[in-house]
């Protein structure tokens, strides 16, 4: 995969989408894009061995949706990317669980400080990333963006099927604890 991550941003020097200084910024961005892909359907399959299919979907979309923006916790190697995803998913769907028997109050107050984290925290910055300040800003203005809509998600999810709505809290929650991981300086800083 490396490869042809590199020959595809050779061309993009060449075809000057990219300037020579990009280089490692393009190769990164390409490489989590072909991983998020590619592991968005192995966990998924995974995760469909323990919970409803509809369930994990749902669960992985909303952590990916929030994620593209906010960045957090990335590991070093494709194998300890992979392990901490599963075990993330598997944590995250033992929550769903938990959280269904629970009262939707729990629910909110846990969307609460997710969100609270989630809006001091993000964006993450890491030395694969590299973001300028400039890069910082608009990407929290696109985070905020992201969370306004995530979280008007959430009532409509609610009306249509409460479980729906639990699930994307509990991605919001995973996605504040990849954050703030990030940010004590687990994975790659």
């Amino acid at each position: 995969m490396e490869a042809i991550i590199e020959r595809i941003v050779e061309k993009c020097i060449q075809s000057e989408f990219i300037e020579e200084s990009q280089r490692d910024w393009m190769a990164y961005s390409l490489q989590r894009k072909f991983m998020n892909f590619g592991g968005f359907f192995i966990l998924v399959c995974l995760g469909a061995l323990v919970a409803p299919l509809p369930q994990v979907i749902l669960l992985n979309f909303g952590l990916a949706f929030l994620r593209e923006k906010t960045n957090g916790l990335h590991m070093p190697t494709v194998f300890s990317c992979f392990i901490t995803s599963l075990f993330c998913e598997y944590a995250c769907l033992y929550l769903i669980n938990w959280l269904q028997s629970s009262t939707l109050s729990t629910a909110i107050v846990l969307l609460i400080i997710s969100v609270a984290i989630i809006l001091v925290l993000a964006p993450c910055n890491n030395s694969a990333i590299h973001c300028s300040n400039e890069e910082l800003r608009n990407m929290k203005i696109a985070v905020r963006k992201r969370l306004i809509l995530y979280c008007l998600i959430i009532p409509a999810f609610l009306l249509l099927k409460p479980l729906y709505s639990i699930i994307w809290i509990v991605a919001a929650a995973a996605d504040a604890l990849l954050l703030v991981l990030a940010k004590i300086g687990v994975g790659i800083k």
